[in-house]
This record gives C-alpha cells, structure tokens and sequence, in this order.
C-alpha cells in the first residue's frame, strides 16, 4: 500500500513511523526540512495540561496575557473565530475527554518505549513544575489540576526563590532536536520529498492513501484551525534559582526546559500566522528571573494548529486523513494521533468519535 503523509512536523513523522511499521510504501512530502514546523518547542511531553480554548477561563488567561505584553492577537482564520463563537463555553461529550485520555496514556508510553529502546533523544520523566508567582494563581491551577476531567495526578511543590508549583510527576520532556534526529534514523528507508503539495487531492491518483499532516495549512481544506505562533531559542546561561530538569512559568507563558549542553526557553502564544522570529530579547527578559542567558545557540518559531475547542483533529474529510489541531500539545498527542492516522489510513479504524467528528465544526465543514 502506497501513502503519501503531507507534512514533516512531529505529528506527520509519527503517522509516518507507524505506517512503515506495518508495512506500507510511504513518501513524506515537506517543503523544509523534517521536523522545521515543530523543532522549536519546548519538548515537554505534556498532555495533561490540556487548554479547552472555547472556555471564558481561557479567553481570560489570553486576556491577562495581553494585558502582560506577554502575547498579542494579529490575525485568526474567520471560520476558527466563527466555531470559537458558536460554542463559547460549550462542553464537549464526556468521550472527548476518555479518547483525550487514551491519547495522552498512549503518547506517554511510547515515548516511554523508544527511550527504553535507546535514549539518544534526551528523554526525563523527572516531572513537570508550573509555577505561579503569586498565591492566588497558584490556588488556581491546583484547583484545575484537581478537577481536570483528564484526571492527571497532581502535587504541591515549591521552588525556591520562584514560588509555588504544581507538579505533575507523570509528565516527560524530550529534546525536540535529537528527537527528530531519532526519527530521521526509525524512518529509514521512507522516502522524502522536498516539495510543497497545496492541492493535497491531486496526490490521490498516484497514491492508496494520503494523510494531511501539515499543521495550519490544513486550512485550506475549509476547516476552521488558526495558528498560534511560539518561539524557541537554545541557550548556555547561568541559573538564578536551581531549576529542576522541566518547569514552566503560568504567569509569562515560559517554558525552561534543561537538556544535555544546553537549556530550551520557549514562549509565545500569538494569534499569528506570520514568518520571522524578533523574540528573543523579550523571553530572555521573560526567563531572566531563573536563568542568565549568556549565549544563545539559535532560535526559530512555530505555527501551533489549534481547533476552536483545542482538542486534536484526527479523521476523514474529503477522502483524506487529516491529523492536527493539537495546538501547544502537538508533541504531547503526537504518537496517538500520528497512530490514529495511520489506523484510518490503513483501513483498520473508520473514525474516533468526537475526535474525528468534523460535526462539531458547527456545519463549517461537512462529513
């Protein structure tokens, strides 16, 4: 079975792995390098901090962000606004939550398993700390750690000279650059192609399947996902405070995350679907509380593919296989939605319910 995978980012690279794994002929089309449109993250495996965009709760974190000069709105996709309004506020199904589960389980192990394999990639599981600066933030996300329909186990901590944390003992990180290079070495034998596909449906001819993979640009589908664009820099710097391996500052939206030679600072959570990367003054300032940045390695961005509600996008549409829309959590859901895409591509799976359910896009799309 021949199956083209359009895009090179961490979810396509993962519906690729499983492709090959069970047999299939693939080409992986993307237009940079592997890995280019997901690289820049922090590499937290992280999938139980799970942001419902469509909440007031979140619509009034964005706010105080702005409010912060810590991220800006420049531009959405009208359809994504046209969902986001629509159900503001709106709950989803109780099995959005359950597969939202089994996605989070399922990426854990298997980062998991290719670490017990061969950690060439970095791999901790030491935990997560998302520390708050202030009592009442701290209260807050402890209160939502305790209620999250995701059941993520959750502990008070502290970090001296920062303030109070919630840790989540059952969160990884990977360093997102060896990581990529490890699948550059499982995906040997795959071919890739160095080619921007737009018109995805002109593939079909030549190939059995084709799996959309290529973040924001699923968009010109029809399909309601704007981007939020985030900035990573490599850094050699000196801690103010010691830091454990991974730990994320709520109040600036700054992940600092410790890996072999040197340390990834990621922020940036900008309605934006522009290219260049001018951040790197403002996250160093952001960061300069934990760590004095005395060089920098290199720095990029990314464009995070968010549905209106946040949960992931895995399905069929239009005779594809479109995988996206995980927003800040494409590495956390990656090996379960690159999985599920290989499922629906291979025929082994006809869909997952609310996850693949393009109903829920208040009629924007059809199935």
């Amino acid at each position: 079975m021949r199956v083209a995978v359009i895009g090179g980012g961490i979810v396509g690279l993962f519906a690729a792995y499983y492709l090959k794994r069970d047999g299939a002929e693939v080409t992986i089309f993307e237009r940079e390098y592997l890995g280019r449109g997901s690289i820049h993250a922090a590499g937290l495996i992280e999938p139980y901090r799970f942001d419902r965009i469509n909440s007031l709760g979140m619509i009034v974190k964005m706010l105080r962000y702005m409010a912060r000069g810590i991220t800006r709105v420049r531009q959405v996709d009208p359809l994504w606004l046209k969902a986001l309004l629509r159900t503001l506020n709106r709950s989803p199904p109780q099995e959005a939550w359950e597969r939202a589960r089994w996605m989070a389980e399922f990426s854990l192990k298997e980062y998991r398993r290719l670490a017990e394999e061969r950690n060439d990639f970095d791999y901790d599981e030491s935990g997560l700390y998302e520390v708050s600066l202030n009592e009442r933030d701290f209260e807050d996300n402890f209160r939502d750690c305790l209620n999250s329909p995701l059941r993520p186990k959750c502990e008070e901590a502290e970090i001296k000279g920062l303030g109070r944390a919630v840790y989540f003992p059952e969160l990884a990180k990977v360093s997102t650059e060896a990581f990529i290079e490890r699948m550059r070495r499982e995906l040997n034998g795959v071919t890739v192609a160095k080619k921007e596909v737009t018109d995805y449906l002109s593939l079909k001819g030549e190939f059995d399947e084709v799996v959309v993979a290529s973040g924001v640009n699923v968009r010109s589908l029809g399909l309601p996902i704007t981007s939020f664009k985030g900035y990573g820099f490599r850094v050699i710097g000196n801690e103010r405070v010691k830091l454990p391996v991974s730990v994320v500052l709520n109040d600036y939206g700054l992940a600092i995350v410790k890996n072999s030679g040197y340390v990834k600072l990621t922020a940036g959570f900008e309605a934006d679907f522009s290219r260049g990367i001018s951040e790197g003054e403002r996250v160093f300032k952001l960061a300069s509380r934990a760590i004095e940045v005395v060089r920098v390695i290199d720095g990029l961005e990314g464009w995070r593919p968010c549905t209106h509600d946040g949960f992931p996008l895995v399905g069929k549409f239009k005779g594809l296989v479109v995988a996206t829309g995980a927003c800040r959590l494409g590495w956390s859901f990656a090996p379960a939605m690159g999985k599920m895409a290989s499922d629906l591509a291979l025929g082994r799976e006809k869909g997952f319910g609310y996850i693949s359910g393009l109903n829920r896009l208040e009629g924007l799309a059809e199935l």
